[in-house]
């Protein structure tokens, strides 16, 4: 006969064996399924990634990596789809289009199509080469990344705008979140190639060719074409420097309603957290991770990061900041270059080593600015931080050269 002891011991280790299985029936290797947060307090408590940014006279700053992506209706999918699959060599000749496909890492039968000659279209000044999707899908890196960088520099090639490019450091991560099919994912990372810091992706049409549900085409584009930024916060403790903080924040006419905003969140036990949108301008405040509206009007198609970073403080904006000999003289007349470290409302400039200036973005605080990357709907206004915006334009610019930031500061505020 069983004694009671032994079947105790049975009931148990049948218990704990059906709670062990239904952990791996869950995902998990246990009977304890992870407590979901349900409630708005525990929903308060979660944490966001949010990261300290470097104290200053802007007060303890953090900042949430996110991002963000354009509207659906701004997606030219069935354009990009179809437009995006010839290769057009204005300003090349026959011979030199042939020098440079003879010097490009291929396999004989890749030469062998691309150097057939009746394949080729002439038209006005530019060759138009269309590559079979069989070559366009088995090229080496190497040859892509040869073959892309020789459209590059063509802007009449139209590859620039069809163009995507990553952080390495955030490819895998983008892709990770994205909702794509694994192949998907898997073709973009074939297709890519390095340049400097920067992952650079050109064949979106030939992926859209392969993926026959819409919605999932709307996801790929709406994945390689979206951009990284911040949300960004400002903690204020009840021993806060109030007054230091409104000095630093109150620019233009923004002064007087900063101060009683800071003043009552110090009155908070404990303290408590602003969004960054509070702190901002007229402007930048109802534009910061948005989308400007497509536009016909010519002026409209002007408004770049010149013209967004000089009507910073202005309201409202002055529309003829499109002039760039206007925009020009503005920098040179009304700024001055910074040595000390930059503060809230100066002009952070990338610059080429020639001289030449490629974009304009308002320092915020720390290593922090306020940008629109061009007058492209699809680029929204944005945070980012500064080796983020130097590797965004450094796709712009051949993978050895350096770009370099200055600091502007307006003369009269």
């Amino acid at each position: 006969m069983i004694s009671h002891a032994i079947l105790r011991r049975i009931a148990i280790g049948t218990a704990l064996a059906c709670c062990f299985a239904a952990g791996f029936l869950v995902g998990r290797p246990g009977c304890i399924r992870e407590k979901v947060p349900t409630t708005p307090q525990a929903l308060a408590n979660l944490p966001d990634r949010a990261t300290p940014l470097n104290p200053g006279l802007w007060g303890n700053l953090e900042a949430v990596p996110i991002r963000i992506e354009p509207p659906e209706e701004y997606l030219p999918i069935k354009g990009l789809e179809e437009n995006g699959r010839q290769w057009k060599f204005a300003g090349y000749t026959t011979d030199s289009l042939a020098a440079l496909f003879i010097s490009t890492e291929l396999t004989s039968d890749q030469r062998m199509e691309l150097m057939d000659a009746s394949r080729w279209q002439l038209n006005d000044g530019e060759i138009v080469v269309t590559p079979s999707s069989d070559l366009i899908a088995t090229l080496s890196q190497a040859a892509r990344k040869k073959i892309y960088t020789a459209l590059w520099q063509i802007p009449e090639s139209g590859l620039r705008s069809r163009m995507a490019s990553f952080r390495a450091d955030q490819f895998d991560e983008i892709f990770a979140q994205s909702g794509l099919r694994r192949e998907i994912v898997d073709d973009v990372r074939r297709m890519s190639f390095r340049h400097g810091q920067l992952i650079f992706f050109c064949d979106a049409p030939w992926v859209l060719g392969t993926i026959s549900d819409f919605n999932e085409k709307v996801r790929f584009v709406k994945t390689i074409v979206g951009k990284s930024t911040l949300l960004v916060r400002l903690h204020v403790m009840p021993d806060s420097n109030v007054n230091s903080l409104a000095n630093y924040w109150s620019k233009a006419a923004s002064g007087k309603d900063i101060k009683p905003m800071l003043e009552s969140l110090a009155r908070v036990p404990g303290g408590a957290r602003v969004s960054l949108v509070h702190l901002l301008p007229t402007m930048p405040t109802a534009s910061l991770y948005t989308f400007s509206f497509p536009s016909l009007n010519p002026t409209d198609q002007l408004k770049d990061c010149h013209w967004v970073a000089l009507n910073f403080f202005r309201d409202p904006p002055d529309l003829g900041l499109t002039d760039h000999g206007k925009i020009k003289k503005i920098f040179q007349d009304d700024y001055y270059p910074v040595l000390s470290d930059p503060r809230y409302g100066d002009l952070v400039q990338i610059v080429r080593a020639n001289g030449d200036i490629i974009h304009t973005a308002v320092f915020i605080a720390d290593d922090v600015v306020f940008t629109k990357n061009s007058a492209d709907a699809v680029e929204p206004f944005m945070l980012m931080r500064f080796q983020t915006l130097i590797d965004t334009f450094s796709a712009f610019v051949p993978e050895n050269e350096t770009l370099r930031l200055v600091i502007l500061r307006n003369k009269y505020y």
